[in-house]
């Protein structure tokens, strides 16, 4: 990696190394074997995204991480992106302030190299092949499980960078929160919810409103300098019942709003219902069947016209899984989906796509295994093979390494394939547009992991990746025309400590990577070359908390009109606190930019001033 990216990240690992030997012997002198074994629970979590299967993290031939709830709850972060810009390996970029369009790369792959799902359900547009990350509220997300490295094998197309899941709150009790903050940004939430017993059911809403600020500046493309404002309301809801001799589990949520830009407004709704159920055959077999539906529509006026975007698509699902003797299983599934996409007077198309997989999964005394293989058949580019392979060897308690390889592909969008472009000469020539012709970007990905726990509540990780991907779809054929031209190469290195006790806790990441185009010999625009996070915090035995988070974002390139040049990195530095009182309430304070720094995030574009959210918790 280039010197200039380690010297950047000198200060922090020096900070994170004395942070991690502080830690250290606090937990040696202060902590009990009885503390420590219940406070290592989050170190080891059991995910589903990896194989759609449970498994304990540490089972998986995977780098995967998980924001539980109660980390939401500490970081009284305002919107998912401050959640997920945390977690190595992932790069985000906004247009502006809240409710602004989000990009979110993970391991330099693009934006819609990520599968996102919520509850299961495929989630983003078939225009764009992007999720909406601004319109999610954090205060209806129960959890949120990161896998990196291709798992097209398991989920099919999208899946190159890997899998973001995130499962809707499941209350249980009642709460409510409260929010003021700086730009007249005012929000709330209530939940509600009974877990237990045969009939669990729970509500959710939140809603957030702001003035915002001028998304762009006077280096953008469409410069208005009046407030740019957001508004949001969401729902979720779920439950479940006995039905024979299994359980019916339902799961739906809605998004809708306003969103603000520099000489332009959009309107959104974006919703998804699931319904699954789990049957148990014998002690060996276990199958499950799923139906969901997703709506995703989005209406823009700006100075330049207008457009209607809208996506429908159903999507059905069937896993059985049988046990092989007592450490192994066995998958077999089938998915599909039918996608409806209509862009008003542009294009109006229909797609489907069906998926058969199998993988075998288990473990042979220290050494672990999964293997897995997958075929598409989609109406558009016809069948698609992709595999993955990971071997998992655990050389003692204390010690963990990893090797996986596996291949990935996306099918392109319905814009990449059909849009007709934009007409920017008077003679009539459109540029942008589609390509129907476009074959599936594919990509072959490997990777080497460590994990090595020399204490029961530290953990020190470190990965290394290589992702080769081809047939990049570049909009650069005559007239900027969408072709599968380009190569891209992505090589990196993750490492990080994460540390989780009684009174303290610490999570650090440092990202270095080297996202190269090589069509073009140059990094992929704007992905950072170096990134790291530390996140430090303190829980009193009263419940009063405080916590600090600081980002460290690298330089990256970017395109300032029609050339490309080099945005200068950042350090963010954002502080949070909670005081408890009575028994039931609880006051917070989160400070985000607490050093005011000024920064653009894409060329012409502004970011967030130092801003200053003040709230009152209510759990019953």
């Amino acid at each position: 990696m280039k010197q200039r990216t380690i010297r950047s990240l000198r200060p922090a690992i020096a900070c994170g190394l004395l942070s991690t030997l502080i830690l250290s012997f606090n937990h040696a002198m202060a902590q009990s074997p009885a503390q420590a074994q219940t406070e290592t629970a989050d170190l080891d979590p059991v995910v589903i995204t990896a194989n759609r299967i449970e498994q304990a993290a540490d089972d998986v031939p995977a780098r995967i991480s998980v924001i539980n709830r109660d980390q939401i709850e500490r970081s009284q972060a305002p919107d998912l992106i401050e959640l997920l810009r945390q977690e190595a390996g992932i790069d985000v970029t906004r247009a502006g302030g809240p409710g602004a369009q989000t990009s979110l790369f993970l391991r330099g792959t693009n934006s819609n190299h990520v599968l996102v799902l919520i509850d299961g359900v495929r989630v983003a547009a078939s225009g764009t092949g992007a999720f909406t990350w601004e319109v999610l509220d954090p205060a209806l997300i129960e959890r949120i499980e990161i896998v990196r490295g291709p798992r097209a094998a398991r989920w099919g197309s999208d899946a190159i960078g890997g899998v973001i899941q995130i499962f809707t709150l499941r209350p249980d009790g009642a709460n409510a929160r409260v929010r003021a903050g700086s730009q007249d940004d005012f929000a709330s939430s209530f939940a509600w919810g009974r877990q237990a017993g045969n009939t669990p059911f729970d509500l959710a809403v939140a809603g957030r409103t702001t003035d915002g600020f001028s998304a762009q500046n006077p280096g953008g493309f469409a410069f208005n300098p009046d407030d740019d404002g957001f508004e949001n309301i969401n729902l979720s809801t779920g439950g479940s019942f006995l039905m024979g001799q299994g359980q019916l589990n339902w799961r739906g949520r809605l998004a809708a709003g306003e969103i603000e830009f520099d000489q332009g407004i959009s309107d959104f709704e974006n919703g998804s219902l699931r319904l699954n159920y789990r049957h148990r055959t014998s002690v060996n077999w276990q199958w499950e069947a799923s139906a969901a539906v997703l709506h995703d529509e989005l209406d823009t006026v700006n100075a330049f016209g207008g457009a209607q975007i809208e996506t429908q698509r159903f999507q059905v699902d069937w896993l059985a899984e049988r046990a092989v003797g007592s450490n192994a299983s066995w998958l077999i599934g089938l998915d599909g989906w039918i996608e409806d996409d209509e862009s008003l007077g542009q294009w109006s198309e229909a797609r489907y796509n069906l998926g058969l997989f199998t993988g075998y999964d288990g473990q042979n005394g220290p050494f672990g295994y999964e293997l897995s293989l997958r075929l598409d058949d989609n109406e558009f580019y016809g069948t698609e093979l992709s595999g993955n392979l990971g071997l998992n060897w655990k050389l003692t308690e204390q010690f963990r390494m990893f090797v996986t390889a596996g291949r990935g592909f996306r099918a392109p969008t319905f814009s990449q394939l059909f849009s007709p472009g934009f007409q920017f000469t008077p003679d009539g020539d459109f540029f942008f547009a589609g390509n129907s012709d476009l074959a599936p970007e594919r990509s072959w990905s490997a990777e080497l992991g460590l994990d090595w726990k020399p204490l029961d509540n530290h953990r020190f990780h470190a990965s290394v990746y290589s992702n080769w991907i081809e047939d990049l779809i570049d909009f650069s054929g005559m007239n900027s025309q969408a072709v599968n031209i380009n190569e891209a190469r992505i090589q990196g290195i993750e490492v990080g400590h994460t540390y989780s006790g009684r009174y303290w806790h610490s999570r650090l990441n440092a990202t270095w990577q080297d996202p190269e185009d090589r069509e073009l010999d140059r990094d992929l625009l704007r992905r950072a070359t170096s990134k790291y996070n530390w996140t430090i915090g303190r829980r009193f035995d009263s419940g009063h908390t405080l916590d600090a988070e600081l980002v460290h974002v690298g330089n990256r390139r970017d395109f300032r009109g029609f050339s490309v040049d080099t945005l200068p990195s950042y350090t963010l530095v954002n502080v949070s606190a909670g005081y408890q009182f009575l028994e039931h309430w609880r006051a917070e304070l989160r400070i985000d930019n607490l050093a005011n720094r000024e920064y653009e995030p894409i060329f012409g574009f502004n970011a967030p001033d130092r801003t200053a959210f003040v709230a009152l918790a209510w759990r019953g």
